[in-house]
C-alpha cells in the first residue's frame, strides 16, 4: 500500500512544487495543481489520452517529484494531518527503478 496524503493530486503536485502543506481536502490539491497543469481532470480519458496521458506529462519532472516526495518523510500516525507522500517507493522499487534512473 502507497499512501498519499491527501491524495494523488498531491503527489502530482510534488512534480512542480516542492511542499509540505497540507491540503484538507483533494479539492484544495486540485485547485494547487490546476496552475501547474491547467487542464487536469480525474477522468479515465486524462490519464490515458493517447500519446498525450498524465505519465507522459509528468515523466520529465520523476525525479523532481521522488525528491520531494521522500523529503516529506514517513506517515506520523501522531500527526495525521501531516502532508505525506510514498510514492517513491513505487519509482524506487527495483522491478521499476532501472527504467528510471
Amino acid at each position: 500500500m502507497i499512501v498519499n496524503n491527501p491524495c494523488l493530486e498531491f503527489w502530482f503536485l510534488l512534480h512542480f512544487k516542492k511542499t509540505s502543506k497540507y491540503y484538507d481536502t483533494c479539492a484544495e490539491a486540485k485547485t494547487e495543481l490546476k496552475k501547474y497543469l491547467k487542464n487536469y481532470e480525474k477522468t479515465r480519458k486524462f490519464f490515458t489520452k493517447q500519446g498525450d496521458d498524465i505519465y507522459l506529462k509528468l515523466k520529465p519532472r520523476l525525479k523532481i517529484a521522488v525528491e520531494n516526495s521522500i523529503a516529506l518523510g514517513n506517515y506520523d500516525k501522531k500527526n495525521p494531518k501531516k502532508a505525506m507522500c510514498e510514492m517513491e517507493l513505487f519509482f524506487q522499487s527495483s522491478e521499476l527503478k532501472k527504467h528510471f534512473e
